[in-house]
């Protein structure tokens, strides 16, 4: 068997905040090395990554801590080394004990990556 070697995925080490309003949250970041897989492209853990934790950031613009109660994704077009990734996240259910996100990963020529839809369970105000 052919030898290979696995990265390390490494999510947020070059992200910034764009938007962070009631519901509604955006971030950019580049797709860089230890974002890939092993075929060369962004790696589906690092994808979803991304929009869980918009996700919860989304529930948390809103006031509320939460956690990932369900998730499900759909990866549309694969991201590359050098992209640049939007992601973005609005509430689409504001509920008292679920949040429901929708989350979307588009690239620099503005072409939809992934998206995907997270239920959060609220755990609590935030302080």
């Amino acid at each position: 068997m052919e030898e290979f070697h696995l990265e390390p995925i490494t999510i947020f080490e070059n992200y910034r905040l764009e938007k962070m309003a009631d519901g509604h949250v955006v971030l950019t970041t580049d797709v860089v090395q230890s974002s890939l897989n092993y075929y060369g492209n962004a790696h589906g853990g690092y994808l979803f990554t991304l929009c869980d934790q918009l996700a919860g950031l989304v529930a948390i613009s809103t006031g509320y801590e939460a956690v990932t109660l369900q998730s499900n994704i759909n990866y549309l077009k694969a991201g590359h080394l050098g992209d640049s990734l939007r992601v973005e996240g609005k509430c689409v259910h504001n509920g008292r004990t679920t949040k429901v996100v929708n989350v979307s990963i588009s690239n620099q020529d503005d072409e939809q990556v992934v998206t995907a839809i997270f239920t959060m369970f609220v755990t609590g105000e935030r302080k």
